[in-house]
């Protein structure tokens, strides 16, 4: 088992950190889970809020993805 990679989008919704306490829109990491076997697949995706300033972050569910996007 592996992680590969990650996807970095930019949220339009500023967030205070609770760390730095710094107010800014905030990052979201897509991260994929692969397996080491040949050939290798993904069985599954991790989704993470993270600050820009200081990297603190928090894991978030993918139904929570659409409101930090505010699509």
């Amino acid at each position: 088992m592996g992680y590969k990679g990650y996807q970095k989008t930019r949220t339009d919704q500023t967030i205070e950190c609770a760390n730095c306490h710094n107010v800014a829109p905030w990052d979201l990491l897509n991260r994929r889970k692969l397996t080491l076997w040949i050939p290798t697949f993904p069985y599954g995706r991790k989704h993470y809020l993270t600050c820009p300033v200081c990297q603190h972050g928090k894991q978030i569910e993918k139904q929570e993805i659409e409101q930090f996007l505010n699509y």
